[in-house]
């Protein structure tokens, strides 16, 4: 009898730890929704992301402020339906994104745009999102790079193109022009040594995943101009200093994969000068004694690169924290007082491309 009542209790025990977290979701859902107009509400419920668009544009008036602070309510209702209605959830981000892309809602609203564009990339990189709509999410998360851009942020910046990264290599398998194209927007939004100064780890990330998307047959296939490009800004990237001294050697594989994509037959045939981009890129970081100081080996690496050899990775002098990639739940402030560390900083590299399809 002691037994089975023992038994009983810690089902019970279990059963209520498993419930209550579900229990606080729906509460903190109820409430979000409850923070929203009545016809919003009706909008956001429905999934009708025209719709959601439509009444913010009426209920704001015309005032900008107002149309930045609906879209972030709406975004935060978004992310709080993702476990239980995930079309719904990207739809209504992806409408929340449409109303801050107007410059007259960012210059209005600047702190709304920032928080719906971050959390519509924590909504886009979660992996019950992509599942569901993989290219709207793929194509949401390319606007919410450019927004990201667009607010002079270098850390929001920064932090949303390396979530697009990850979603981009999650549905190369299955489009991978897609996966090209928002890679090739997100290492544009990393380009600038403003961003790289201010954000080396999630810059590194970003070329990193990018690099790895494009040496992938599937995708020089699919976009082989737009793969050079890519390639081509991920070198300049990776061999900045400042970004390299995060994780050396994610920046020589990534070397290793843009001089792969770019001699690769499929994209020299359609981008022949940018193996030659590539390669210069290449000789002035094999001589760079800033990166020779974060890794020993810079040099042999890189020339083994260059002379179609396997890279040895060999311990380096590495000092600064290796590159990791962004979760779904980090808090951007966080990111920003992680981030804004002094390091050395460089000049922008001469604009090398634009992220356009093939």
């Amino acid at each position: 009898m002691r037994l089975a009542r023992s038994l009983f209790l810690s089902t019970a025990l279990v059963a209520s730890a498993l419930t209550m977290p579900a229990m606080a979701q729906q509460a903190t859902l109820a409430s979000t929704m409850a923070a929203l107009p009545p016809a919003l509400r009706a909008a956001v419920q429905t999934g009708n992301g025209a719709a959601v668009q439509q009444v913010i544009l009426t209920l704001s008036g015309g005032n900008t402020q107002r149309q930045g602070q609906l879209a972030s309510q709406v975004v935060q209702a978004a992310e709080q339906m993702l476990a239980t209605n995930p079309q719904a959830a990207v739809n209504a981000a992806g409408a929340a994104l449409e109303v801050v892309r107007t410059t007259a809602v960012q210059t209005g609203a600047p702190q709304q745009t920032e928080t719906v564009v971050t959390t519509a990339a924590r909504i886009f990189v979660n992996p019950v999102a992509i599942q569901v709509a993989p290219t709207q999410v793929a194509g949401l998360a390319g606007t919410a790079v450019t927004v990201a851009q667009a607010t002079g942020n270098p850390t929001v910046a920064a932090s949303v193109a390396s979530q697009a990264v990850i979603v981009a290599e999650q549905v190369v398998a299955t489009n991978p022009a897609a996966a090209v194209q928002l890679a090739a927007t997100a290492v544009q939004a990393v380009q600038s040594s403003t961003v790289q100064n201010a954000a080396p780890t999630q810059s590194m990330a970003v070329a990193t995943g990018a690099a790895r998307i494009v040496v992938q047959p599937a995708a020089q296939q699919a976009s082989p101009t737009l793969s050079a490009t890519v390639a081509t800004g991920v070198t300049q990237v990776v061999s900045n200093p400042t970004v390299y001294q995060t994780s050396p050697a994610a920046a020589v594989q990534a070397m290793s994969n843009s001089y792969s994509t770019v001699t690769s037959q499929t994209v020299s045939a359609a981008a022949p000068a940018a193996a030659q981009t590539v390669t210069q890129t290449l000789n002035q970081a094999s001589t760079n004694t800033q990166l020779s100081q974060s890794n020993s080996a810079n040099a042999a690496q890189v020339n083994a690169i260059l002379g179609g050899q396997a890279v040895t990775q060999q311990p380096t002098t590495q000092t600064a924290t290796t590159t990791t990639q962004e979760t779904t739940q980090q808090n951007t402030q966080q990111q920003q007082q992680n981030n804004n560390t002094t390091t050395p900083v460089v000049t922008d590299p001469p604009p090398v491309f634009t992220a356009s399809p093939s």
